[in-house]
């Protein structure tokens, strides 16, 4: 016959016993109400416990079917003389049957249906089985079930450390519970890790009654210490709070989960968690878009322009390095080192947010659901909205030699080892990060080490990532509020605990300070060779300083073109940055080209300044002679010489816009809304 109840009463939830890889204890979760009851399987229970609850509950329990009649009789006696109730007969079967089938009623009726129900029982379960249900639930009081849960709870000891007097204590409880008062208290649970604990128990990956984690409490403390340490300093910086995490870089283990400053600070969202929070990323998601770039069509020694620029065709954007400056041509490694903005975005309308987005995903960023429209060319500075766990978990692909997999098996590679290691080359170059950082001495390690920082748009959220061959740590600080920052991109702040978390781990790890192991490994097919400091390439006569960079091994190695006899020539798309120097550019060797307007570019006159003059910026470059003719809707409207710049104005309507140099035409159409 069906008994479902059972069925039903033997799922039911336990508190696990969670340690870190010390065997440390790190919790023993409540369950609903603040209950705590423990699994201890019958072969773990001493025998002494056993015997001890045998005897006080149920002396002929392995000789009765669920109803001991004998002790029926006994009570019956008992009581008649008595004149009053002075035992019962309840089998330990019977009170499971009643854990199983919950009542205040005792009644006679109800002590039937337990007879019934102990008999059923009995049918089902060995007594081995009955006897492991019922000390795992025998409730004891104060929130507390189960034997397990009562010696820890009352004398904070585990089964096999109760003494002979302590067992006989607990055993005459059940049947005595005016003795719970006698019981007082006496261990504190511990509440370690408590954002990622309740990650675990939400994702349903803590099912099982003793969990060993792979994660490590003195690195969780040195962390926790690490962010109020950071905040303290931030006092003035309008920052409340900040998040650690830390991942094995080899397979993905967590090591560390701070999810806020303070579970337990309700003013700033404390039980907020940081490491899954979804928030802007900014500049620390361009490695991911290099490698990419390196993947694709671009090289270590390609120089790309800083230079003010309009992207797009209906959708105009027009981007801003963090520090307003524009730094003409920059090599790929410095671009990268010091997150400059035009470069990443020039770099992204080359490769198509498509494959970058489709990459992304393939890294394991999963909350990047909307399409590649929605996102467009803004996905190069951070504007995707991910969590620091995913942004940490990805970054490990760099010291992975380009493999990644989200759950660590199974590794796919994603980008290639040669521009993997490239990136780590990059990432961990101090002195490329100087146009954007000038020479700053947070990330000096003592051993080979990788990082990126990062904050949003509204200066809501400031990043730091690094790595090493062993480490992968991710550190955000900000407001769950939203509240904007007092500070600047690139802040110190979060990429100094980062380095610090670092040193711990390392320092640890290696318990001399020889670190050759975490060397990264030099690309296989790219030599290291002089390149022009300007151009990137093959060194000339004329070349005035240059720097050591990788140069593929079966690509020819062209010879620098901006050194001259007679001084420096630019390209004609650096005429706009050097419009106010006396630099010559080279405008023979670009055909003539508007790229300013946009073709087919929708630009908005602003309503609210009707009465102020608006104005369309035009920058032509390339053609055969100094001097041009312009041209709006088929009428000329002004002869310019070069530079080919000049404003125009914003009239609302569709326009043709059209430049003539010699015999050379081009022509676009925009529009004004």
């Amino acid at each position: 016959i069906p008994f479902n109840a059972l069925n039903e009463f033997e799922k039911r939830s336990f508190s696990p016993r969670i340690y870190d890889r010390n065997g440390i204890l790190i919790q023993i979760p409540a369950l609903d109400g603040g209950l705590r009851r423990e699994y201890t399987s019958i072969k773990d229970i001493p025998d002494s416990i056993k015997k001890e609850f045998i005897n006080a509950e149920d002396k002929r329990f392995y000789f009765h079917f669920g109803i001991d009649f004998i002790a029926v009789l006994r009570a019956g006696l008992q009581n008649i003389l008595g004149g009053r109730k002075v035992s019962g007969a309840s089998t330990i079967t019977m009170q499971l049957a009643r854990m199983i089938y919950p009542t205040k009623n005792r009644s006679f009726s109800a002590k039937i249906k337990d007879s019934i129900n102990a008999i059923r029982i009995e049918g089902k379960l060995s007594k081995n089985k009955i006897l492991e249900l019922y000390l795992n639930n025998v409730p004891f009081g104060k929130n507390c079930e189960g034997i397990t849960t009562a010696a820890r709870t009352f004398y904070k000891k585990n089964l096999n450390e109760l003494d002979e007097n302590q067992i006989k204590k607990l055993s005459v409880i059940p049947r005595n519970p005016s003795l719970y008062n006698d019981l007082q208290k006496t261990f504190d649970y511990p509440f370690e890790m408590a954002h990622y604990i309740k990650f675990l128990g939400d994702n349903n990956f803590l099912g099982e009654h003793e969990i060993h984690l792979p994660c490590n409490i003195g690195l969780q403390k040195f962390a926790e210490d690490c962010i109020k340490q950071s905040l303290f300093e931030a006092s003035n910086s309008r920052i409340s709070n900040g998040a650690v995490v830390v991942f094995d870089a080899k397979n993905g283990d967590v090591l560390c989960w701070v999810g806020s400053e303070d579970w337990n600070d309700f003013e700033n969202g404390g039980q907020l968690d940081g490491v899954l929070a979804k928030m802007q990323p900014g500049s620390s998601m361009k490695p991911f878009l290099y490698a990419l770039a390196l993947d694709s069509c671009f090289l270590p020694n390609d120089v790309i322009a800083d230079v003010p620029k309009e992207f797009g065709k209906r959708n105009i954007y027009i981007p801003q390095n963090f520090n307003n400056r524009f730094n003409g041509p920059v090599k790929f490694r410095q671009a990268l080192a010091s997150s400059l903005n035009i470069p990443a975005v020039t770099i992204l309308d080359k490769i198509s947010v498509e494959k970058y987005l489709s990459t992304l995903k393939d890294l394991g960023f999963d909350s990047l659901t909307n399409d590649s429209e929605y996102y467009g060319l803004g996905l190069a500075l951070g504007n995707g909205e991910i969590s620091l766990c995913e942004l940490t978990r990805a970054f490990s692909v760099f010291v992975n030699d380009g493999k990644f997999s989200k759950d660590w098996k199974n590794q796919k590679q994603i980008f290639s080892v040669d521009s993997s290691r490239i990136l780590c080359s990059i990432l961990s170059d101090k002195s490329a990060r100087s146009i954007g950082f000038g020479y700053s001495q947070t990330f000096e390690t003592e051993y080979p080490a990788i990082f990126k920082t990062g904050t949003s748009n509204q200066f809501q959220n400031i990043v730091a990532i690094g790595a090493t061959k062993n480490f992968c740590v991710g550190v955000w600080m900000g407001n769950f509020s939203g509240n904007t920052v007092i500070g600047k991109t690139g802040s110190s702040l979060p990429a100094f605990t980062a380095k610090k978390i670092l040193d711990y781990l390392e320092k640890n790890n290696h318990h001399g300070k020889n670190y050759d192991d975490l060397s990264f490994s030099e690309p296989n097919g790219f030599v290291k060779k002089n390149v022009c400091v300007l151009s990137g390439k093959k060194p000339n006569q004329f070349c005035t300083s240059t720097v050591i960079e990788y140069i593929k091994k079966d690509k020819e190695f062209e010879e620098c073109k901006y050194h001259t006899k007679n001084g420096i020539v630019y390209p004609s798309e650096y005429q706009r940055w050097l419009e106010s120097s006396d630099a010559k550019i080279d405008y023979e060797r670009k055909i003539l080209e508007i790229v300013s307007p946009k073709d087919e570019g929708i630009y908005f006159f602003d309503e609210s300044k009707r009465n102020i003059k608006q104005i369309v910026r035009f920058e032509a470059i390339g053609g055969i002679t100094d001097t041009a003719t312009i041209f709006i809707d088929g009428n000329e409207y002004s002869k310019i010489n070069r530079p080919f710049i000049l404003n125009i104005p914003a009239i609302v309507g569709d326009h043709i816009l059209s430049v003539k140099c010699g015999e050379e035409l081009a022509e676009i159409n925009f529009t004004v809304r």
